[in-house]
């Protein structure tokens, strides 16, 4: 069996782009930096370490519990320093008086700008600010071009990571019943959405479970499971309560805010 067969289709570009990636450092005996890399990715490209000689990988996204990350590729006798993974964090001043700004905009500004999403990492937004993670050799790039998200005037300004404090995960608890743990019907109750109609996006590829694409309605969910929709938004599988007297699971969720 070859190491493709153990991967979508429309994963293979990049596990190729890991392979050669991986054997130059073998070959090289010289550390690699990757761009930013969602979850599946980082575990694709770990998983492929099998596959080359004393070649390790070490993600880094800024800070403790960071969803994209860089991820450096060493010989094992080598430890990257943070430093080396060449991480900005940037600060976004803006008067939310009028309009308070999400993630969804702050990410459609950077894109706009002409960044490729593989150049900045998370995005935070909380009660303590607004928040950009992203490659130092975008960031003096960011800081001149963005200057708007929207009609919101707005200063990125550079902050020293040992200011930071890492945001905890913020999730809104919702109560559902289903007739099953298929990924189908929980969407469905999640969204509000009937069986036919939540199946139309999954079988356009629109649903992923942990960051990995699904197409199949009949997919079994698990305990935290984190489920994406695009359009719809995200939701982690929080706990499988129990069965009601009608026989449908109780299931809570959580959404991501």
């Amino acid at each position: 069996m070859s190491v493709y067969d153990h991967f979508r289709k429309e994963e293979l570009p990049f596990v190729e782009r890991a392979l050669e990636m991986l054997t130059l450092v073998e070959r090289k005996q010289a550390m690699r930096l990757t761009d930013f890399l969602d979850p599946r990715q980082a575990a694709i490209l770990k998983s492929l370490t099998s596959q080359v000689q004393d070649v390790s990988v070490t993600a880094n996204g800024g800070y403790e519990g960071a969803e994209r990350v860089r991820v450096m590729l060493h010989p094992d006798y080598l430890t990257p320093e943070a430093e080396e993974f060449r991480l900005t964090l940037l600060h976004i001043a803006a008067d939310q008086r009028f309009k308070r700004l999400e993630h969804r905009d702050v990410m459609g500004a950077l894109l706009n700008a002409g960044l490729k999403r593989e150049k900045f990492g998370d995005m935070i937004v909380d009660e303590s600010g607004l928040f950009a993670v992203v490659a130092e050799e975008v960031a003096d790039f960011v800081r001149v071009q963005v200057t708007h998200i929207h009609r919101t005037p707005v200063l990125f300004e550079k902050v020293e990571w040992a200011s930071f404090q890492a945001p905890s995960e913020r999730l809104t608890e919702k109560t559902i019943t289903v007739p099953s743990p298929r990924v189908d019907a929980v969407i469905g109750e999640v969204y509000h959405l009937s069986r036919a109609k939540a199946v139309i996006p999954i079988r356009a590829g629109r649903l992923k479970v942990n960051w990995k694409v699904v197409d199949d309605p009949s997919y079994q969910l698990e305990t935290g499971d984190m489920v994406s929709l695009a359009g719809f938004g995200r939701f982690k599988l929080l706990e499988v309560a129990g069965a009601t007297r009608s026989g449908r699971l109780r299931m809570n969720v959580g959404l991501v805010t």
